[in-house]
């Protein structure tokens, strides 16, 4: 929840202007695709947190299905080659998942 916390309030700082444009139904996803890339890496990097400094971010998806409606799966870069998963809720609850144990 934490860490969900801070994506959030990285992104709403960053800007809410433009965000709502791509309507994905997360408003968390939505902002962070309309940020720059070096920008979306820098925040999920924050938000993932173990030292993490972003250098690359790559939106996966969002599920739109009636049970799992809005949640959107990224992927971010680390500086010393780590890699991770995250799931972003739509109320900003996110999970993330070093890539490593997805091998």
């Amino acid at each position: 929840m934490r860490l969900g916390t801070l994506l959030f309030t990285a992104l709403v700082a960053i800007g809410s202007g433009t965000a709502e444009a791509a309507g994905s139904g997360n408003p968390i996803n939505d902002r962070l695709v309309a940020l720059l890339p070096a920008e979306q890496a820098k925040a999920l990097a924050k938000s993932v947190g173990h030292g993490c400094v972003g250098t690359s971010a790559f939106a996966m998806g969002v599920i739109d299905t009636a049970k799992w409606k809005s949640l959107a799966y990224w992927s971010v870069q680390c500086k010393d080659g780590r890699s991770f998963a995250i799931q972003i809720a739509p109320n900003a609850q996110i999970s993330v998942v070093d890539c490593r144990v997805l091998g």
